[in-house]
């Protein structure tokens, strides 16, 4: 009876017992886990600068461009206002012109009608001898 008591115990203490392979696996695991997380790390801070540098060249980029499209606006405002000033002058020497061209006209049309009332005396006058 001892005998099966003696193989009982051995073998439970088999079955109980830890695997060598186990024991020995334990640090490795704990040093891939460790490893693992040494490079995710690593990861994400390159990650994190990659980003940050995107986002500082996308800003730069920005600031770049606003100062171009207020460059161009600065530009196209300069162009419109040399536009509304030769408009201006040009209406202006239009207007000179036509206040020119109105005198004259006035000025011809006077002498025709004192060239008129001239002839139309003159006819008359020659009426009035024509009676006597």
């Amino acid at each position: 009876m001892l005998k099966y008591v003696l193989a009982a115990l051995v073998s439970a203490s088999l079955v109980a017992a830890i695997p060598l392979n186990t024991v020995l696996a334990q640090p490795a695991v704990q040093q891939d886990a460790k490893a693992k997380a040494k490079a995710d790390k690593a990861a994400a801070a390159a990650k994190a600068k990659e980003d940050k540098a995107k986002a500082a060249a996308a800003a730069k980029e920005a600031k770049v461009k606003a100062k171009a499209d207020k460059a161009a606006a600065a530009a196209k405002a300069k162009e419109d206002k040399a536009k509304a000033a030769a408009a201006a002058k040009e209406a202006k020497a239009k207007a000179k012109a036509d206040k020119a061209a109105a005198a004259a006209k006035a000025k011809e049309d006077k002498a025709k009608a004192a060239a008129a009332a001239k002839e139309a005396k003159a006819k008359a006058k020659a009426e009035k001898e024509k009676k006597k």
